[in-house]
């Protein structure tokens, strides 16, 4: 009889409709998910673009990119692949166990579950292989190699870390199937015997081998991770103080215990697994129990040598290894280069020496950094919409003479705005305009800061070096907003410019802003959250949004993997432009025995360093303030690290050196210069100069402090004195004239306050970077900087000083103290300030302090200018007059400069409206 069929219509129609439901949601989330994915690549690569189009940095987002896709998808094959073949091995035996019980057969799942499993680990581990992969394809030698091994440091640096992320890889992986393959066991098992489940279960042969198979591959993974264990060691600590590097223990040791490890474990693994699979499982039990009986052992032998031989004479059982320690630490920071300059004697100062080294005497600072970017703050911001954040001291050839310089940029500053606004902060108030240039090393006659280059329409004392052509600063360290620009937009909101005129002011010119079509204003009104950029009838298609304009996060943008220091220096090029000089840094913490960098510093640029221990200043940035386009100059190219980055990046840095017009104002970098004294307090002393060297080390016998001073917050505490620009002539032929220099003076370590030594770096194009350390002589006593403060504070006149100040409505404050090297004497700097409490007043420097050592006497100068306080030093006998380097009209230092109105453009009176109304989007009627 034929079996009737029973067809619904109904029901199969559902089934479709369901289907065709669940495809079509997969379809628009794969869409939806694709588009936001797109749409976050195109907006990176239009704003690396932006950075500058005849650059390739786009470059740098697409080869990351293509080795994180091709990695993310060999993770996702491998994971998938592992674990499908596991699960062929699983459900195999699983079959064969359901038989040989009588049980009956479950579904079992496998390439979804390897799919599902492929897919979430390879998104974990999306940014794991890619950056080591990059340096591992692109290693370049160091040509120096470990004392350890003998292999190069660029192993260490380059090919090590990425082969060990493949072995952690692996070794995870396959750690997560042992597990994973037991789940799947007991998860079937518990189903087929209606959760019921006994240790009888886990004894059976098919099930059992499987895991034992898997943890025998495990264990043989581990015991290729011993070469890297072993290798490890160089990363390690030895003697009480924790230097860095692998000591006597280590080395003959666990160096020797790792190098065999592995054929203890491989062999321990066969023979376990041998008696497993026979099943004699308290023999593999056995043979498993001497490999951590054996590491015991170790462990305890090497405390045993350590303690009863190598302690009780620690420092002739370790003096090779922390020789290690101290040339691979001072190779590892650029200590080994530094050149060494001994004072043979210190000599008193005299008139003489003054008269012959007047160049020097011209070039002391006499103002402080603080006081100075207030006076500008206060003479020099013209509106409340202009401000002053910071100041950088250059060296700058003014009217013939170079000379050292602060400048500071004029930039804008929308948190005074009144009306916080979306058109005030987006249309109006977009630049900032021009820089103030101070002399550093004279003051007016009433004490306050003299200007080289100041007011609205820049006018300077020097149009050939001090000449600016554009002014407008669209990107700095304030500018955190974007804005948006009409240049060619009619009857839209124009830019407010310095005079309170609205102009249509920014012209692209070769840069190829970013245009406001529909699709940008789209993609960025969702980026930034923000509808106006949608609907504001302020913008058209040829508008441009100016982003990224924080100067140190758009340097930042094009190099991701570098360190970019976050102190720009301003700098005015030969044809009138303005453009940020950054520093760029290459690090590592992958160098063997070298010392590890921390601090606990509240300046953030150094905290973000700590743990590192290399570091180069590979490269210079510059950033055009007007139209922001940011170019990368390689200046250090032996590094090997910044080789490497080139020929992974080979379009992003320029082919061409270093402008002339920006290397010969370049800086050294504070932050590596801090870094590098911060180590140079212990690691001072060369191993291979004297073996002594090697003992005052171990002992900190020899040891360094920073020079302290008086900390301004905390008058009762002291602080280590800041690293500081002079221009000064170096000793002897050191130098041949007067040049700009980064010093920082040290003293002793045991409590002592005498200055013993100074570093010096140079910041002269044709000796940039280079380190000298001056030591002055063992048998000579050197007044530190906060012993020269005391005795200051006993100066009687200066407590007169005080107390007359004091009693009015003001402030006295202490400028910095400088130590000034001349020949083979020291001066001492240090100016007095006084301010009145209100909010709008100018510190003056109200007295001048010079002075010097004199055995045991500290001979001092007051003064109100440096001339006055060195002659009164003196007592007449010098007869210095002062510096007649020309400075621009006081009118304009009083902020009283007319504009084009003949009108000045203050706050209360010229300043241009801000816009009141929000901007709705709606057109203006006709």
């Amino acid at each position: 009889m034929e079996k009737e069929i029973n067809y619904d219509y109904y029901k199969e129609k559902n089934k479709k409709s369901n289907t065709g439901k669940i495809t079509f949601i997969v379809i628009l989330a794969v869409l939806i998910v694709g588009a936001i994915i797109g749409s976050s690549i195109y907006m990176e690569l239009i704003q690396l673009r932006e950075l500058n189009p005849k650059a390739d940095y786009p470059s740098v987002f697409t080869t990351n990119l293509l080795y994180k896709i091709i990695f993310i998808l060999l993770s996702f094959v491998v994971i998938s692949l592992f674990v499908y073949i596991s699960n062929i091995f699983i459900i195999k035996n699983l079959k064969k166990y359901f038989a040989h019980n009588n049980l009956e057969a479950r579904k079992m799942y496998n390439a979804p579950i390897a799919l599902i499993i492929g897919i979430i680990g390879a998104y974990l581990t999306k940014d794991y292989f890619y950056g080591k992969a990059l340096l591992f394809l692109n290693s370049v030698k160091f040509g120096r190699v470990d004392p350890q091994f003998g292999q190069d440091i660029g192993y260490y640096m380059f090919q090590r870390p990425f082969y060990m992320s493949l072995l952690d890889f692996i070794s995870n992986l396959w750690l997560f199937i042992v597990i994973y393959s037991a789940i799947y066991y007991v998860l079937v098992l518990l189903t087929a015997l209606n959760n019921t489940f006994s240790a009888d279960t886990l004894k059976d042969k098919i099930l059992l081998r499987h895991n034992l198979l898997n943890v025998a591959i495990f264990f043989v993974l581990k015991s290729v991770s011993y070469k890297f264990q072993r290798e490890g060691l160089l990363y390690s600590s030895f003697t009480e103080t924790g230097v860095n590097g692998s000591g006597f223990s280590s080395t003959n040791i666990w160096i020797r215990f790792y190098t065999i490890a592995p054929v203890i474990v491989l062999a321990i693994v066969i023979i376990a697994f041998l008696f497993m699979w026979k099943g004699k499982l308290k023999k593999a039990a056995f043979t498993i129990a001497v490999y951590p009986v054996l590491f015991i052992l170790v462990t305890i032998t090497s405390g045993i040598i350590q303690t009863v031989f190598v302690k009780p004479n620690e420092f002739e059982y370790e003096k090779n290894y922390l020789k290690n320690n101290m040339i691979e630490t001072r190779a590892a920071y650029g200590l080994d280069k530094i050149k060494q300059y001994d004072f043979k004697t210190i000599e008193d100062l005299t008139p003489e020496i003054i008269k012959n080294n007047r160049n020097t005497i011209d070039n002391i600072r006499v103002v402080d950094y603080a006081p100075t970017l207030n006076s500008n703050k206060q003479l020099q911001s013209n509106t409340n919409f202009y401000t002053f954040s910071t100041g950088d001291i250059l060296n700058y050839t003014v009217n013939g003479k170079e000379i050292p310089v602060l400048i500071s940029a004029r930039e804008i500053n929308t948190s005074n705005l009144q009306n916080q606004n979306f058109v005030n902060r987006t249309f109006k108030y977009t630049h900032g305009y021009g820089v103030v240039v101070n002399p550093i090393n004279k003051v007016t006659a009433q004490g306050q800061v003299e200007f080289l280059l100041s007011g609205l329409k820049m006018d300077t004392v020097d149009k050939q070096n001090l000449n600016i052509t554009e002014p407008r600063i669209y990107y700095g360290e304030l500018t955190n907003n974007f804005v948006i620009v009409n240049p060619k937009a009619s009857k839209k909101e124009a830019e407010i410019d310095y005079d309170g005129t609205a102009v249509n002011y920014f012209e692209a010119g070769d840069t190829e802003k970013i245009k406001l079509n529909l699709l940008n204003r789209l993609l960025f009104a969702t980026k930034y959250m923000d509808a106006n950029i949608l609907v504001s009838s302020n913008i058209n298609s040829e508008s441009q949004i100016l982003l990224n304009r924080n100067v140190v996060e758009r340097a930042q943008k094009g190099v991701p993997f570098l360190k970019v220091d976050s102190d720009p220096a301003m700098t005015i090029t030969s044809d009138g432009r303005l453009k940020w000089v950054l520093d760029a840094y290459t690090v590592s913490d992958n160098y063997p025995y070298a010392q590890n960098f921390y601090t606990q510093s509240s300046e953030p640029d150094l905290r973000a360093l700590n743990g590192i221990n290399y570091i180069r200043n590979s490269v210079k940035i510059t950033v055009d303030a007007y139209d922001g386009t940011v170019r990368y100059y390689v200046i250090d190219k032996e590094d090997p690290i910044i080789q490497a980055y080139q020929k992974v990046y080979p379009e992003v840095f320029s082919k061409e050196p270093l402008p002339e017009d920006i290397a010969s104002h370049t800086r050294y970098p504070e932050t590596l210069f801090k870094i590098q004294t911060e180590v140079l307090k212990k690691y001072h002393l060369d191993p291979n100069e004297h073996e002594e060297n090697i003992s005052n080390f171990y002992t900190n016998q020899d040891a360094w402090n920073i020079a302290k001073y008086p900390d301004e917050n905390s008058p009762d505490k002291v602080r280590d004195i800041d690293a500081y620009y002079n221009m000064i002539k170096l000793p002897d032929d050191l130098g041949k004239t007067e040049e700009l220099i980064l010093m920082r003076p040290f003293t002793p370590s045991a409590g002592k306050h005498n200055m013993i030594s100074w570093l010096a770096v140079r910041n002269s194009k044709d000796n940039y970077g280079e380190m000298i350390l001056f030591n002055f002589p063992k048998n000579t006593n050197i007044l530190g900087p906060d012993q020269v403060e005391v005795n200051i504070n006993q100066i009687s006149e200066i407590s007169e000083y005080n107390t007359l100040w004091g009693q009015g409505k003001s402030n006295v404050f202490k400028g910095s103290l400088l130590v000034i090297p001349i020949e083979n004497s020291v001066l001492y700097v240090e100016p007095i300030y006084i301010q009145s409490k209100s909010e709008s007043s100018i510190p003056q420097v109200k007295k001048i302090i010079v002075g010097y050592q004199d055995g045991t006497d500290f001979k001092h100068g007051i003064g109100n200018n440096l001339e006055d306080a060195l002659n009164n030093l003196f007592e007449g006998d010098l007869k210095l007059t002062g510096n007649k380097l020309p400075t621009v009209d006081q009118k304009e230092q009083n902020g009283e400069e007319e504009t084009q109105n003949g009108e000045t453009p203050n706050e209360g009176n010229n300043q241009p409206a801000e816009q009141t109304s929000t901007d709705t989007g709606t057109p203006p009627a006709d």
